[in-house]
């Protein structure tokens, strides 16, 4: 226990800073010394001496590896002190440190991802600040430790650990989409393909199929679909469309598969509406990919069967939507005419199923009329189509039967 009073002791530090940052040798002994009683002071009962430390290992903390780990553990010991005047000066000291040595930026970024769950509000403005600070820095490292707060450990956590994580994944989340959103997508994400980016992306793709779905709401409509590399039609869209829609293929088996009589699907209806908003509504991926899944993956007696009926009429609706959307982009040159014949022909084949689906919804206000009448249309211009075509052969054939009979009558004249 040191007796001197708190001005003797401020007076000394103070002294002994002086003479090591005159000192020009990196390494030298008093400056070594220096280090040492910053570390100490941290925890002094002194206030004054725990501020003028906070504010000064960033002179000497890379000088002398074998006291980097006391120093930066005394760094994190002022962010938890008694006194908030005391963490404040904690959080601006990582800040500090990260910027002289770049090797702590991830450990540091990671530790101020756990202050975000601080009850102080003016705290946590400060801790906000100081992880886009860390975005500066580096955002792919930090990126990344954010990143491991969404995406859900595959371990088993205990209940209250799994409380206090799905606490923190909120935080994170309302921090990239929030304070952090314009730096991201304007400075450190905004490049299609950028490591940033990469990091990003894949670590929010990771965790959609098990994330809550205000969640997935919140990365994928308010963070993903900013990024520039979400742009119309983009292979980025694209991708997500896949990751959705494979979500959307597990949760359906698994909820088909419950056992119970006309199971509800909420997962099921969720992620297929996710797609829709994806594809159809914001166009980022094309819808065929939405509609041929639909066909392939949705549409069959045994599923349709045990649905209940807003499920069917969902689905029914969703078909609809997502036809339409192909036919607009046919119409604008973005999808070949050959490749949406092929498509009107499966969706035309799959209504042998739908339509039958659609009469069995008993409730009258359920049923969806404008996307059994966009069917019907559908089927109609297909089979007009095949007609014409038929027509249009048997025409030729009718043709070619008469110059061969004109042939030969004139063979029989000569």
């Amino acid at each position: 226990m040191d007796d001197r009073d708190e001005r003797q002791q401020l007076d000394e530090l103070r002294a002994l800073l002086k003479r090591a940052e005159k000192t020009p040798a990196k390494t030298a002994a008093v400056r070594k010394e220096a280090l040492k009683r910053l570390i100490e002071v941290v925890h002094s009962p002194y206030t004054s001496l725990k501020t003028l430390a906070a504010s000064n290992f960033r002179l000497f903390i890379k000088d002398f590896p074998e006291l980097e780990d006391d120093a930066i553990n005394a760094v994190y010991d002022l962010c938890e002190d008694s006194v908030a005047k005391v963490r404040i000066d904690g959080y601006y000291a990582i800040i500090s440190v990260s910027k002289e040595q770049k090797k702590w930026v991830k450990r540091n970024a990671d530790v101020l991802v756990q202050l975000l769950q601080s009850d102080e509000p003016e705290e946590v403005v400060v801790v906000k600040k100081a992880l886009i600070e860390h975005l500066d820095m580096d955002p792919v490292v930090t990126l990344g430790v954010l990143c491991d707060q969404i995406a859900p450990l595959s371990q088993d956590w205990d209940e209250e650990d799994q409380v206090t994580r799905d606490r923190l994944r909120s935080l994170v989340l309302a921090f990239l989409t929030g304070e952090a959103h314009r730096a991201i997508t304007e400075r450190h994400a905004h490049t299609p393909g950028s490591p940033a980016e990469e990091v990003l992306v894949t670590g929010i793709l990771k965790g959609i199929p098990k994330l809550p779905h205000t969640d997935v709401d919140l990365a994928v409509k308010e963070l993903l679909l900013s990024l520039s590399s979400f742009s119309q039609y983009s292979s980025r869209g694209a991708e997500l469309l896949e990751v959705v829609l494979e979500a959307a293929k597990s949760s359906l088996k698994a909820e088909v598969a419950s056992g119970v009589s006309n199971p509800p699907v909420p997962n099921t209806s969720y992620f297929l509406g996710l797609a829709s908003f994806i594809s159809v509504e914001k166009r980022v991926a094309k819808p065929d990919i939405l509609l041929r899944f639909y066909c392939t993956s949705v549409v069959s007696r045994v599923i349709l069967m045990r649905l209940p009926e807003v499920a069917k009429a969902s689905i029914l609706s969703g078909i609809a939507d997502s036809l339409i959307a192909c036919d607009e982009i046919t119409r604008s040159g973005d999808f070949s005419k050959e490749e949406m014949t092929k498509l009107r022909k499966q969706v035309v084949d799959t209504c042998v199923v739908l339509l039958p689906c659609f009469a069995s919804i008993t409730s009258s206000g359920k049923r969806p009329w404008k996307s059994c009448r966009v069917l019907l249309q559908e089927c109609s211009q297909v089979c007009s189509i095949f007609l014409s075509l038929s027509a249009s052969h048997l025409g030729v054939r009718h043709s070619e039967r008469h110059r061969v009979g004109q042939s030969h009558r004139h063979w029989w004249r000569v």
